[in-house]
């Protein structure tokens, strides 16, 4: 997207900005740290008061980097493809690593400072747990511009968000993300408040209000509104994309620079020592703040935020996710509403009857003089039942890996119980009918690595090749495929279209059935531990304990990949 073919763009901005003085944060995709041209200029000619950060949207070109599928046929801007919210739990953290390790081996070091249109909050506390970034950089509230609606943050102001929602002002230290909330393109109190950008293009930024036909002095007046708003720390951001809007703009921007070093008491800094300075200022969310002008008045809390002159009023639930924090956000339209009411929030699950079901499990088989068996048959049951045993309640939603289930708590009480209880008479039976039991309670747990290998057979046929692979990740591919006459081996990445197409066993059908998840399932692998155990128990001693090993491998491997699976909503 970089319309001047050469280092022009960033040249010209970075030089105006010098020359008036100001440090800057340059906020770089990942494709531009890719760019050794590019990088190359910043290392040599950027000063050392510039901050460097990291812009997070993805790209065919970071997706690939990550081991992700980039969704296919979809526009670069599309909500689904370039936000972090279009993707599951697990990519957004592949995607994260891969430009945050780029950038340091590139620049040295992580960045304290990343920008995004948009950022669910799954992802801003990753940012913050594993890369301890200060600030992040958030478009302003728009309702409907560029397929993009985000609506309900304090208006044009910095924060705190809660952890649960990157839009809402945390109340207290128990639910605040300690990062500062910063909004790009701070929007006019009164004109900016409606549908499509012929609203929010009243904002700070140069194309924008130029697009309405306005100049400088608009900006300055704007500018004013947000640096005299009675508190001790007044903010705007002022910037372009480089390369991009600046190739346009730029004489506007020169101008709006010369007009904000006239402002006296005006200091610019980078956005992580704006996160410094807010932090000493306020360790917590300001109580209350007025924002107003001439037509309008926004009052912001921590409980809410008010226009009574625009009859706005959104109430404040610290403890109410979107749904993109748990999936994965496939539509084309990005509806980040926050609602203006309270909502009832869902909490059922309860952790500690799990423990008591396996006590219980414990006790029985104790009674019935099985505790040999006891741990044997404990892993069965959390093989059987771990997607169930891994559903949880948070930020108020109920948040499913296996079925979808009325009362999570019930279930994941009643399945490990039951399973201990049916237990009891079947290892009664098996101690009558066959030699070692005690290998057959080893073995039945270890059914479980077959599904994992089941898991990752793939096949597909192109142009008239058969291939049967296994998938090593989400694009590349091991194994054969078969000529009309002839058979070769293959070890190769394909594009996300086709990777994405190849048919493959979809465990996801058996864990969202309760009928198949609950009963068939674990039954299944019953039998087929039998049938294993009869085959293994005739084989020799040590043949038969290398074979149990082996099955031991894939029974930790399927563990782990059904501990890393990404959750799903009732939604």
């Amino acid at each position: 997207m970089w319309f001047d073919q050469s280092l022009k763009p960033l040249e010209d901005q970075y030089q105006a900005i010098k020359n008036e003085n100001f440090p800057a944060s340059w906020l770089l995709q990942y494709d531009a740290i890719k760019d050794q041209e590019l990088t190359n200029y910043i290392k040599e000619s950027f000063s050392q008061d510039q901050e460097l950060g990291i812009f997070l949207e993805v790209s065919p070109s970071l997706a690939y980097s990550s081991r992700v599928i980039y969704p296919h046929a979809v526009s670069w801007y599309d909500p689904q493809a370039v936000f972090l919210s279009g993707y599951s739990q697990s990519e957004r953290k592949k995607l994260i690593d891969t430009v945050f390790s780029k950038f340091k081996s590139e620049f040295g070091s992580f960045p304290a400072s990343v920008g995004t249109w948009w950022i669910d909050s799954y992802s801003l506390n990753y940012l913050k747990d594993k890369y301890k970034i200060k600030t992040i950089l958030i478009v302003a509230d728009q309702k409907t511009t560029d397929n993009y609606g985000v609506w309900g943050q304090w208006w044009g102001v910095a924060y705190y968000p809660s952890k649960a929602n990157v839009l809402v002002p945390a109340r207290s230290e128990k639910d605040k993300q300690d990062v500062v909330i910063l909004q790009w393109a701070q929007r006019d109190l009164s004109k900016a408040y409606g549908k499509g950008s012929s609203f929010s293009n009243y904002s700070l930024q140069a194309n924008d209000y130029t697009e309405r036909k306005l100049d400088v002095s608009y900006f300055e007046k704007l500018a004013e509104t947000y640096l005299n708003c009675n508190l001790p720390v007044g903010q705007i951001t002022v910037g372009l994309e480089t390369g991009i809007e600046s190739v346009k703009s730029f004489s506007e921007y020169e101008n709006q620079l010369r007009t904000l070093n006239k402002i006296e008491n005006l200091k610019s800094i980078t956005m992580s020592e704006f996160s410094n300075q807010f932090k000493k200022t306020y360790p917590s969310n300001p109580e209350k703040l007025t924002l107003e002008d001439d037509q309008s008045r926004w009052v912001l809390t921590p409980e809410n935020r008010e226009n009574t002159k625009l009859e706005d009023e959104i109430i404040y639930q610290s403890n109410l996710a979107f749904p993109d924090y748990f999936v994965a956000d496939k539509s084309d339209f990005l509806d980040r509403v926050l609602p203006v009411s309270h909502q009832e929030t869902t909490s059922t699950s309860s952790p500690i009857l799990i423990f008591i079901s396996f006590a219980f499990g414990f006790v029985i088989f104790k009674y019935f003089g099985l505790t040999r068996y006891y741990w044997a048959i404990s892993f069965f049951v959390i093989a059987s039942f771990l997607t169930t045993l891994m559903s949880f309640s948070k930020f108020g939603w109920n948040v499913y890996f296996g079925p979808i289930v009325k009362n999570i708590s019930l279930t994941q009480f009643l399945a490990p119980v039951v399973s201990f209880s049916f237990f009891v008479p079947l290892l009664k039976f098996f101690q009558k009918k066959i030699k070692n039991t005690k290998l057959l309670a080893l073995i039945l747990p270890l059914t479980f690595g077959i599904d994992f290998l089941i898991s990752t057979l793939r096949y597909i046929q192109l142009n008239g090749q058969h291939y049967f692979v296994i998938g090593w990740d989400a694009l590349r591919f091991v194994g054969v495929k078969l000529f009309p006459r002839s058979i070769e081996f293959v070890n190769q990445d394909f594009p996300s279209v086709i990777a994405n197409s190849f048919l493959k066993f979809d465990f996801n059908l058996i864990w969202q059935s309760k009928l198949v998840s609950l009963v068939l399932h674990p039954l299944a692998h019953i039998v087929l531990g039998v049938a294993i155990y009869f085959i293994i128990s005739k084989l020799p001693k040590k043949l038969r304990w290398t074979a149990v090993t082996i099955m031991l491998v894939f029974f930790c491997l399927y563990i782990y990949k059904t501990v890393t699976l990404n959750p799903r909503l009732a939604l």
